[in-house]
């Protein structure tokens, strides 16, 4: 990637001014500490516009709650510094608890509510008189920070967010064509590397555009609409997933047994080819889908007729209308893009309906616990050694816990951050013994810094290098002090490094021994907590608790653990996991046994069919897999699976309007015993 490129130098011009302007009427303002001011400027700038704005808001937020909670714990624990390292460290736990159970940017308010209480009171906790004046100065210089990089990345050569959203979205649908049309053009017996690439993409994109989402309502009333018609797109979006799996495993079964295409459906797959090949893929969808439920009788009319076979039917039918269900979420996406310019500025947005989300107390618990101890430990090392600015490690300890809490295993992320700390301590020295004692003035300052900013305002532009640039960016004007006078000061800056460094090797070692976790790890906690899911919606369908909406709420619910755990998978796999050990087999199973169970009572019942003891049967196999993820099906349930099968198959052959649950039927079994044939007994040919 280019490091020149258009938006990389307007982004670094434009937060190098905002920097030197946040410094300049913060000297001028006489704040306490003038160097927050730059730090929080390259901390909220964001290359884009909303986004700028949106973590202003947020980090404003987050502060004056920090700092209304040292205004009221203060006064009460100032004279025994234990009391006052514990209650601090404990909110930095307690906020880390709320930011992680929203996984959106807003969670950034809580977040940085919690550290930014340990930054504020930590700093004068040997000067009490001064605590008031310390809040309220390190408020006024996140104001200042604020306002400066808000009005500077609003004002001049704003970069708009909304063509971002509107390319996540278009790549999303992208790549499930692309996968799509490969799976129907070639064969591969083993899933190729690059399709499991694309699912991971996929699993990516509703985290990724959820953000955007955020970020993108401080766009004003024209994104707002924006988003309400995305979040219609991301609503059928999420089910593609299980929809690529579905055709890609009927395929492979179609394939394995030999089943050769009839004409028809032959004819059927061209036509849907040349549709989604199509540069005007919405025109002849209706067309389309009309051909598939023609090409579907025609199959079921066969079976009726003893000319096919139940298997190879049942496959047959279940690929088109997983065919049916790609087409219906494509319409759905254009549908709503065809409307993006329509819609009037009258409309007030909508709220975007979020899928019901993960959240795993445990980790959550675990993270919060960790942020608790090394703020702790940093501070018995800061009171024990009675070093004024040995601040600094619990301060670091708590940000370092809470900036990488969300990660599975944040020791990478740390290492990097040492080693941006460590770059940073080397460019602060230098220019704290060479460059600054130059400049007298404040244009002597500007001309002093200015290239090493703009330089690091390209670094921060380039996404590979954004996190590094962050950290030296954010550090160096800390380090250097940034004083009234321009005279830094090298023994200052030789405490505050050590300090620093103290407190991320504290940070380092607490996340080592206590929140390390291997991303399997999280998967497995999220495939047992789908499990569970699962035995809690087939316990609903078997007493007749079950509906179309409990449905659709599994299926959500379902899908964002699937998109926590495929990433994962592809990072850290998990061998000889039953099913498959991503949750997508799983949500079919649901899905199948409400289908079959909940929406065809009444014929079942008609015809004296029995379904109770396989939904005693699955159940009971749910619950061996809440104990253990491993194990798989068993032989009863095979047993069962195959008796309805063949009793359902015989009713079905006398009565037609069987056939749809067969059909389900048929893909419950296929979804826990893919390899089975159709089982001994099959009557499906000589019964006509």
């Amino acid at each position: 990637m280019k490091w020149l490129t258009k938006n990389a130098v307007l982004f670094s011009v434009k937060t190098c001014i905002a920097a030197f302007l946040a410094l300049y009427i913060a000297l001028e303002l006489n704040l306490d500490k003038p160097a927050w001011s730059m730090v929080s400027v390259y901390v909220i700038s964001q290359l884009y516009s909303a986004s700028t704005l949106s973590k202003a808001t947020y980090r404003f937020l987050g502060t004056v709650l920090g700092g209304l909670f040292i205004f009221l714990v203060y006064p009460f624990t100032v004279t025994d510094p234990i009391l006052f390292s514990l209650s601090v460290s404990l909110w930095v736990a307690f906020c880390l608890y709320l930011s992680l159970h929203d996984r959106t940017p807003k969670g950034y308010v809580f977040m940085l509510a919690g550290y930014s209480a340990a930054i504020m009171g930590f700093a004068d906790v040997d000067t009490p008189l001064s605590i008031t004046y310390t809040v309220i100065s390190r408020v006024e210089e996140i104001t200042v920070a604020i306002l400066c990089s808000t009005l500077i990345h609003m004002l001049v050569f704003p970069v708009k967010m909304r063509n971002l959203l509107e390319n996540s979205v278009s790549n999303w649908y992208g790549s499930a064509k692309k996968l799509c049309n490969e799976l129907l053009t070639v064969e591969a017996k083993e899933p190729s590397p690059e399709r499991e690439h694309i699912l991971v993409q996929m699993a990516n994109y509703p985290v990724n555009v959820e953000a955007l989402i955020t970020h993108c309502v401080f766009e004003g009333d024209s994104a707002r609409r924006l988003i309400r018609l995305v979040s219609a797109q991301y609503q059928h979006l999420s089910y593609l997933i299980p929809t690529l799996t579905a055709i890609e495993k009927r395929l492979s079964l179609l394939a394995e047994q030999g089943i050769a295409f009839p004409d028809f459906v032959s004819e059927t797959f061209s036509q849907f080819l040349l549709w989604l090949n199509s540069p005007e893929q919405s025109g002849n969808a209706q067309a389309i889908q009309a051909e598939i439920r023609v090409s579907q009788e025609r199959i079921k009319t066969l079976y009726n007729r003893g000319e096919m076979s139940a298997e190879e039917g049942l496959l047959l039918i279940g690929l088109l209308e997983r065919l049916q269900n790609f087409i219906q979420i494509a319409e759905s996406y254009f549908g709503v893009s065809e409307r993006v310019s329509q819609v009037g500025n009258d409309k007030k947005a909508g709220k975007l309906k979020l899928f019901r989300r993960h959240k795993d107390e445990g980790m959550i618990l675990l993270s919060a616990f960790s942020a608790f101890v090394a703020t702790m430990v940093g501070c018995i090392f800061w009171i024990g050694t009675g070093w004024r600015d040995g601040a600094s490690a619990p301060m670091m300890a708590a940000v370092i816990c809470s900036f990488f809490a969300s990660l599975d295993s944040p020791i990478a992320s740390i290492h990097v951050f040492l080693k941006g700390v460590l770059i940073a301590i080397v460019i602060s020295f230098i220019y704290a013994a060479v460059f600054i004692p130059m400049a007298e003035t404040f244009e002597a300052l500007v001309i002093c810094l200015a290239p090493g900013l703009l330089a690091l305002g390209l670094v921060i532009a380039r996404p590979s290098t954004n996190f590094i640039g962050l950290i030296i960016a954010t550090q160096i004007p800390g380090f250097i002090g940034m004083s009234h006078d321009f005279k830094p000061d090298l023994l200052v800056i030789v405490n505050a490094s050590i300090s620093t460094l103290v407190g991320i090797v504290i940070a380092l070692l607490t996340t080592a021994l206590i929140r390390n976790k291997r991303p399997s790890w999280t998967a497995k906690r999220a495939l047992r907590k789908g499990i569970k899911e699962l035995l809690q919606f087939t316990n609903e369908i078997k007493i007749n608790a079950s509906s179309l909406l409990s449905r659709q709420q599994y299926v959500a619910s379902m899908l964002d653990k699937v998109n926590i755990i495929l990433p994962r998978n592809k990072i850290d796999p998990i061998p000889n996991v039953a099913l498959g050990g991503n949750l997508i087999t799983e949500i079919w199973l649901g899905v199948n046994c409400y289908d079959f169970y909940a929406r065809h009572q009444d014929i079942l019942r008609s015809h004296t069919f029995e379904a109770d003891g396989l939904m005693y049967e699955i159940n009971t196999y749910l619950k061996s897999r809440l104990k253990n993820i491993y194990v798989g099906p068993p032989q009863t349930l095979l047993n069962e699976l195959n008796r309805s099968l063949i009793e359902l198959e015989k009713l079905c052959c006398a009565d037609i309007q069987l056939f749809a649950p067969l059909f389900h039927l048929f893909n419950i079994r296929m979804a826990l015993y893919p390899t089975q044939r159709w089982p001994a007994g099959d009557v499906g040919v000589s019964a006509a």
